[in-house]
């Protein structure tokens, strides 16, 4: 199971992964069904190839199963990018250890955590250090990225927050950012008709990977889903909802911002089971503040302290220019 990099190195995919990204309790409910149902897809598989090993990737709502699934038949069964049980859920260590032989994970601190708990586990490092060495800024327009993270749900939540940032932006700027120019950086896997649709409502400008222009009344907005860390690399600025998308900008030294919009129902039940206080990735793993984060339901509030560090990020890069 997969997606395109998958498919690229000649594997043959049961499902594509693409559609089984959830962010939050909720989404994760709506999404029971489904998930049971490429469970048992999976299931016959694993059943009827007899694996010698059987590898989980993250997405522990359906993976953990399948590793007892596994494990039952026999495999020897490796979960790279284990279940974040150091913020919420504790109680799945024990099914991981009676489920998996060996748990690899790419965070320092996660790796601790997990050896104080008794779980075998091995360190590697963060494939993206590599990775991401190699990108270099090439254009030195004034930019400024905005990435509403990868999954639907979360990017109608975060994205009308984005629209309304750089709406105000434009509007109080001072006069040096005002040729300023905004990229929306999609994962190709995030291309929807509704986000072009909501694009659309509002009047924003896009340019899809092929190069094909849609016209619109306001030249503003430019849509990149192709070549994105060289699109990241290229801005001043980043204002970024995936935790992951903010660890690539700290590993690339760019200057970000970083926020998320809850819905009502995760943002009240998370309170209660969340046992960490920092939310931002590129901060955990630095294991102090590099990132300003900002996590809250109140718009109000949320476009301030954006709007706040945002002013305060471009005029100190002008000053050191």
């Amino acid at each position: 199971m997969g997606g395109e990099n998958i498919k690229k190195a000649n594997n043959d995919l049961i499902y594509d992964y693409g559609s089984l990204k959830t962010f939050g309790f909720s989404s994760s409910i709506f999404s029971f069904v489904r998930n049971y149902k490429i469970y048992r897809k999976i299931v016959r598989v694993i059943h009827k190839i007899r694996p010698e090993i059987f590898i989980a990737v993250a997405y522990p709502g359906l993976n953990l199963l399948l590793c007892r699934y596994a494990k039952k038949i026999g495999a020897k069964v490796i979960y790279l990018l284990p279940p974040q049980i150091w913020v919420w859920g504790s109680f799945r260590k024990y099914f991981i250890k009676k489920w998996t032989d060996l748990v690899i994970s790419i965070f320092p601190f996660e790796h601790q955590f997990y050896n104080n708990e008794n779980i075998k586990v091995s360190y590697w490092q963060n494939p993206l250090f590599e990775e991401l060495k190699k990108y270099k800024r090439t254009d030195y327009k004034k930019k400024i990225g905005l990435m509403p993270g990868s999954r639907k749900n979360e990017i109608k939540r975060n994205l009308p927050v984005m629209i309304e940032v750089i709406q105000n932006f434009e509007r109080n700027s001072q006069e040096q950012f005002h040729n300023i120019e905004y990229f929306l950086i999609l994962h190709p896997d995030s291309l929807s008709c509704e986000i072009f649709h909501y694009l659309d409502n509002h009047h924003l400008f896009a340019i899809l990977h092929s190069g094909e222009k849609i016209k619109r009344p306001n030249p503003n907005l430019i849509t990149i889903t192709q070549n994105r860390y060289q699109a990241m690399c290229d801005c001043d600025l980043l204002i970024i909802c995936s935790g992951t998308a903010s660890l690539e900008a700290a590993i690339m030294k760019i200057p970000q911002i970083f926020f998320n919009r809850p819905n009502f129902f995760d943002y009240h039940l998370f309170r209660y089971l969340i046992k960490i206080k920092e939310y931002n990735l590129a901060n955990l793993h630095a294991e102090k503040k590099v990132v300003p984060s900002f996590v809250m339901r109140n718009k109000n509030v949320l476009l301030k302290k954006i709007l706040f560090e945002l002013n305060k990020i471009l005029i100190e890069k002008e000053i050191n220019a």
